[in-house]
């Protein structure tokens, strides 16, 4: 496992780059407060967890692909069939589901960055587990600040590990979950055995592993004062995680209440109506549960996520060109006010003011960007401003778990209920639906796609679920045919079709177990670490 070195800096319990070792066996944490200063006193231990808060932030996925794990979570959803792209742009070989099962010595691929990141995460999060379980005195480890700082670093082990196993396993199924290669299980038992080459564990025992951590952490965090800030951890937010865990298991019951009580014990609310068009950029908006807050004087520049995603500021963003796929878009009512995420012209949309010229960029009169749903979701703080705050979790995909769970479990009912819930705040003409079985089941998706859009969930719930897609089934190229504006027409259909078909398109699964679902383990990991299978 190639792990990025990180300096744990002494009083602020932050976590930057440092440099990073080809060989899996000779990399070494290094720390300016020593070993037993961050991990055998108070201090220590906090600071330790503030630190995978920050690298939560600041984790250098490349320039192109930006800082910090929402980053991550947009790569994700470029592996899925909400996003459509017709024209010239970055990030084809994530596209195009290249990136993931690239075999190569390359630590700028999709594969690696996923590893190496989560693993970090859960380096980490060991030694600060590890320093609160063996090395902190008693009486230290009843103190409220390490205790609480002890339930969040199990908390993002979880979440780290799910992460991982969602990618690069196969999905959860009860029937084979105890032969399916998992991950490799590195946790805080014995410090000194942390770069040793290990076996992967089977997928059971990966999820063993993350229950068993979000257990005790909701054990550890319910008894305590809750947190403010949305930059940490609460119960409710352990809670959003738990549900994710118990999706992918097929657990509907245990989804349906650990998502009842991340939205009602969280301090979040849904959003209404205009409040959902702020840009994404502030973590303090009403739906957020989870997200980062970038300071004043913390400018991450040319990394920076709204320099990758954001349309109202110059950067990498000028290739960023995927539309919104219109099947699930054309289903929203005329009213709803998530329409305004996307610059559709054969609706009448307009390019916004504050727009990024480049962005929207133009060769004359014809449009260069995605004319039939181009994203205008994410907005940095100001026009030219790299300034952003990152979600992580929305309560919004809190009632999208809650419905399909009760739906699963025959609950018909209130599955209608809850979405109505949930879509009336965005549309006010939205009734409540009357669809049952499959098709009650496609409209809760239909609305959590959109909702989602961008956030990391497409590709986990298609994988999940082993649905097979086909891009160029979208309606938006029938849309570039028939529009008569500049941009459509018969070439511009014929030319983003082809870019959704034949050999530009045969990496993409076609059935629900295709190899090609898994990332493929990276080959610094195999180099180093022998015991550790790759997938076929």
């Amino acid at each position: 496992m190639k792990l990025t070195k990180y300096i744990l800096l002494g009083g602020l319990g932050l976590l930057s780059l440092a440099s990073c070792n080809k060989d899996f066996l000779n990399v070494t944490p290094t720390a300016n407060l020593s070993n037993k200063d961050a991990e055998a006193t108070e201090p220590g231990i906090v600071g330790l967890v503030n630190g995978l808060h920050n690298m939560m932030y600041m984790y250098n996925f490349g320039q192109v692909f930006s800082y910090g794990f929402p980053s991550m979570n947009v790569q994700l959803d470029m592996l899925g069939d909400d996003v459509i792209n017709t024209k010239p742009a970055y990030h084809m070989a994530v596209y195009r589901w290249q990136d993931h099962r690239d075999r190569t010595d390359n630590d700028d691929n999709l594969t690696y960055k996923a590893w190496d990141g989560y693993y970090t995460l859960i380096l980490h999060a060991n030694k600060a587990i590890a320093g609160y379980r063996t090395i902190l005195p008693e009486e230290e480890r009843k103190h409220v600040a390490t205790r609480y700082a002890y339930g969040e670093a199990l908390a993002i082990r979880a979440y780290a590990y799910h992460q991982l196993v969602q990618l690069f396993a196969k999905r959860y199924r009860a029937a084979t979950a105890a032969t399916d290669l998992g991950v490799i299980l590195r946790t805080d038992k014995d410090q000194s055995k942390q770069f040793e080459p290990m076996a992967r564990s089977t997928v059971a025992e990966t999820y063993k592993q993350i229950e068993e951590d979000l257990k005790e952490s909701l054990d550890v965090l319910k008894g305590l004062e809750q947190a403010t800030d949305r930059n940490r951890l609460r119960y409710s937010t352990v809670c959003g995680i738990a549900a994710r865990v118990a999706l992918c298991k097929e657990d509907w019951a245990a989804a349906e209440d650990y998502a009842t009580q991340a939205i009602q014990k969280s301090n979040s609310r849904l959003a209404k109506g205009e409040e959902l068009i702020d840009g994404f950029n502030n973590y303090k908006a009403p739906e957020w549960m989870w997200g980062y807050h970038q300071s004043d004087t913390q400018d991450t520049g040319w990394g920076s996520f709204s320099i990758a995603y954001s349309y109202n500021v110059s950067g990498h963003n000028k290739s960023l060109r995927y539309a919104i796929n219109r099947d699930i878009y054309d289903q929203l009512g005329s009213g709803d006010v998530r329409r305004k995420w996307w610059v559709c012209l054969d609706q009448g949309d307009q390019v916004p003011k504050d727009a990024y010229s480049v962005y929207f960029a133009m060769n004359g009169d014809v449009p260069q960007w995605e004319i039939t749903g181009q994203c205008i979701k994410f907005r940095s703080k100001a026009q030219g401003s790299t300034f952003m705050d990152l979600v992580m979790m929305r309560v919004a995909e809190m009632y999208y778990i809650k419905a399909e769970a009760e739906a699963r479990q025959g609950k018909e009912a209130a599955a209608r209920q809850t979405l109505l819930d949930i879509v009336s705040t965005r549309d006010a003409a939205f009734t409540l639906p009357t669809e049952s079985g499959d098709q009650l089941i496609a409209k809760i998706f239909a609305h959590k796609r959109i909702d989602l859009y961008m956030e990391g969930v497409r590709f986990l719930d298609l994988k999940r679920l082993g649905q097979a897609f086909d891009r160029s089934k979208a309606s938006n190229f029938t849309i570039l045919l028939n529009y008569q504006g500049l941009g459509g027409g018969k070439n511009a259909y014929t030319v983003g079709l082809n870019r959704n078909t034949g050999n530009l398109a045969k990496e993409i699964p076609t059935t629900a177990d295709d190899n090609r679902w898994q990332f493929v383990i990276p080959y610094q990991e195999l180099k180093g670490n022998k015991l550790c299978q790759d997938n076929p």
